[in-house]
């Protein structure tokens, strides 16, 4: 991410919050109520991305372990499509991923490219400097920022959610080759 006034700070447990309001109040309640008890659990690490200038906070994500198992997807289409990209020998019934748990981007900086610069950063991070085996980035997305994981090059796991507040996505980390 190259926003030369914004800072990417971990969630520790001391962290004081500054205000934060996404417009959507289930990502503002765990940003400021659950993201340091997630932490405390090892469920969840949670990233905050600060305005140095403005000591104000920008955006915040949350990531946690996930799998890609054939129980995920509805029908065998995508899980062919999934499985004919791995080598033979290579051919699992998970496959391991990382999920973006909650990503919201404060109401005064939205449309100013920093969601996307997000996505870019956690795809490059977890080609380059990840520490276990990653394929994918999964997500689970409100309805109202399909739009958003789509451009930036997400796929849906199944259409039996398309009627649900949520919709489980995945970007796989082999296209960006």
């Amino acid at each position: 991410m190259d926003f030369p006034s914004s800072a990417l700070i971990r969630l520790t447990p001391d962290y004081s919050f500054k205000s934060f309001d996404c417009e959507n109040k289930d990502l503002n309640d765990f940003f400021l109520n659950d993201a340091k008890p997630y932490l405390a659990e090892f469920l969840a690490v949670t990233f905050i991305l600060e305005d140095r200038e403005t000591n104000s906070t920008i955006a915040f994500f949350s990531l946690l372990n996930d799998k890609v198992s054939i129980t995920d997807v509805s029908g065998n289409n995508v899980w062919n499509r999934i499985r004919k990209r791995m080598p033979q020998s290579k051919k699992f019934k998970s496959y391991p991923a990382m999920k973006i748990g909650r990503l919201g981007i404060s109401k005064e900086y939205k449309g100013k490219g920093y969601g996307t610069a997000i996505l870019d950063y956690l795809k490059i991070l977890f080609i380059t400097e990840n520490r276990t085996g990653c394929k994918f980035i999964t997500v689970d997305a409100y309805k109202d920022s399909l739009p958003f994981y789509e451009k930036n090059g997400f796929s849906y796991f199944t259409e039996n959610d398309k009627d649900k507040n949520t919709r489980a996505m995945y970007f796989d980390l082999k296209n960006i080759y």
